[in-house]
């Protein structure tokens, strides 16, 4: 294994808490959404939330929601993990591999970015 460390094959994986509850203080101190407007770009429908953490309006766009995390985190997860693996090689090779993945997930993430804004413009 190229990181040192030893994993059985019979390991659980570790569990992450959702972003929300991790971060739950600075996206109080700095909130993401608006509280109470729908955070699926298509909507943006004015709802009172039943939680303090619901950031959609209904079923519906919590599923969009999922399906375009899904569609989106599918392409970057791959070269999240090839970044991550070679972070702090001096492998001249996987320096350049890293630097790839990492400009990939860059232009990634502005395309989700102007996605939205595109998808937002169009309700």
């Amino acid at each position: 294994m190229t990181t040192g460390a030893h994993i059985s094959a019979y390991a659980v994986a570790e569990r992450f808490e959702p972003f929300g509850e991790v971060a739950f203080a600075q996206l109080d101190a700095a909130p993401l959404i608006t509280p109470g407007v729908c955070f699926q770009p298509e909507c943006g429908r004015v709802f009172e939330p039943g939680r303090g953490w619901q950031i959609y309006c209904s079923e519906v766009c919590r599923a969009k929601g999922t399906a375009e995390a899904r569609k989106w985190g599918h392409r970057a997860a791959l070269p999240l993990l090839v970044h991550r693996l070679g972070n702090k090689s001096k492998d001249e090779a996987v320096r350049e591999r890293t630097r790839v993945a990492r400009n990939f997930v860059w232009r990634l993430q502005s395309a989700w970015l102007a996605d939205r804004v595109q998808r937002q413009g169009e309700r």
